[in-house]
């Protein structure tokens, strides 16, 4: 909620001081959808204990639907600063792959995966600054109107997770065929909090068309700051025996489509 807060005492600093100080400045509501790619800690700089792995070759496991709803104030069109709220899913998920020396199976080892997610509440705050533009045929010289325009925006920020829900037995996925093989998973869901922080950053393309914005896409990396799950697995192959806990934090990727519709532009008042 302090992020929340925070924007909003910038928003009415903008707005209360002297016209000039919001000139040429635009309030846009972005409608966002897209997906988010969660794992667990670790996973993205390999910290695996073979042959397990914490995460699946069944991508659709760690892949979950995302729907954006953000206030941006886009001040002289180079900054823009922006909160609201995202709904997403805290993913994790984990694959083993049988080892050929102990393979019941005479052509290769044979795997399985498993996938688990909640439903998770993210509130962000964004700060935006543009690094790159380019104009297509340019319609009026004065106002500097083109026919298409694209930008490209660097973004940085945090925010807070919370958790949805407290189904754990929800969002569970498993795959992989055996035939020779025996791989079995038990894993254990603890909650450490409900609330927990987070930093982004990424990149924004904005699509101009005669001068009104018309799409975004963003994509961004998200790292979570605090365990808000760990989960304790026991896996056995054949033979093998084997346990390790994941810490899952809300860290991954995320891509979503934009469309900004514009609420209020302020313009600098006359002189004298």
């Amino acid at each position: 909620m302090r992020c929340r807060l925070l924007f909003f005492l910038l928003l009415t600093g903008l707005l209360t001081q002297p016209h000039h100080g919001i000139a040429q400045s635009t309030l846009y509501l972005d409608l966002k959808a897209g997906i988010n790619h969660n794992a667990a800690e670790g996973v993205y700089f390999d910290k695996s204990r073979l042959p397990f792995k914490p995460y699946s070759t069944l991508q659709d496991m760690s892949f979950g639907v995302q729907g954006v709803a953000m206030l941006r104030l886009q001040v002289r069109e180079k900054w823009g600063i922006a909160t609201g709220y995202s709904g997403s899913s805290l993913a994790w998920a984990y694959s083993l792959q049988m080892p050929q020396q102990y393979t019941a199976n005479p052509y290769h080892g044979e795997w399985r995966g498993h996938g688990s997610s909640l439903y998770m509440h993210q509130l962000p705050l964004l700060l935006s600054k543009t690094i790159g533009a380019y104009n297509i045929r340019e319609m009026d010289t004065v106002r500097h109107t083109y026919l298409a325009r694209f930008r490209l925006d660097a973004v940085v920020g945090g925010g807070l997770n919370r958790l949805g829900n407290n189904c754990l037995d929800c969002g569970q996925l498993s795959a992989g065929g055996l035939l020779y093989d025996t791989i079995d998973f038990r894993e254990t869901i603890q909650v450490q909090r409900l609330w927990g922080g987070f930093l982004i950053g990424g990149v924004t393309a904005r699509f101009y068309r005669l001068g009104r914005e018309r799409l975004n896409l963003s994509i961004y990396y998200t790292q979570g700051l605090t365990d808000m799950l760990r989960v304790p697995v026991a896996y056995q192959y054949n033979s093998q025996r084997g346990a390790t806990t994941l810490r899952v934090r809300g860290s991954g990727f995320s891509a979503t489509l934009g469309l900004p519709i514009r609420l209020k532009t302020f313009r600098k008042a006359p002189t004298g």
